[in-house]
């Protein structure tokens, strides 16, 4: 019986560590540069599952400036890099960047609230 119940809590475990994997379709890069009229943040994005169009959407909030931004970009079905303008009167220093991931135009992912520093 109880190697019944060890047998099962790692099956669950297993099973869970798996979906937490699958989970991670999207991240914000902790460094973001500034450019020309805003900032450039790099996310790494995996739609998974094949090619696709995909779609990346990042918004900054450094005290009172604020600004979204898109990249558009084909999906490889593999962890990318994606660089995404976001135009706004940002400037050196800590700022706080969310993101929102759509492959072939289902929501895949968000990051909420993550703190980055914005470089020159």
């Amino acid at each position: 019986m109880l190697h019944k119940m060890l047998f099962a809590v790692v099956i669950l475990v297993v099973a869970l560590a798996g979906v937490a994997l699958a989970s991670q379709t999207l991240a914000i890069e902790q460094q973001a540069t500034l450019i020309p009229g805003g900032a450039a943040v790099i996310v790494d994005v995996n739609c998974g599952d094949g090619e696709s169009v995909a779609q990346v959407v990042v918004g900054i909030r450094q005290g009172t400036a604020l600004g979204q931004g898109f990249a558009t970009f084909n999906s490889t079905g593999n962890r990318q890099r994606v660089g995404v303008p976001v135009p706004g009167a940002f400037t050196a220093g800590d700022a706080i960047a969310s993101a929102q991931l759509l492959c072939n135009t289902l929501f895949e992912g968000e990051a909420l609230g993550q703190s980055i520093k914005i470089l020159e």
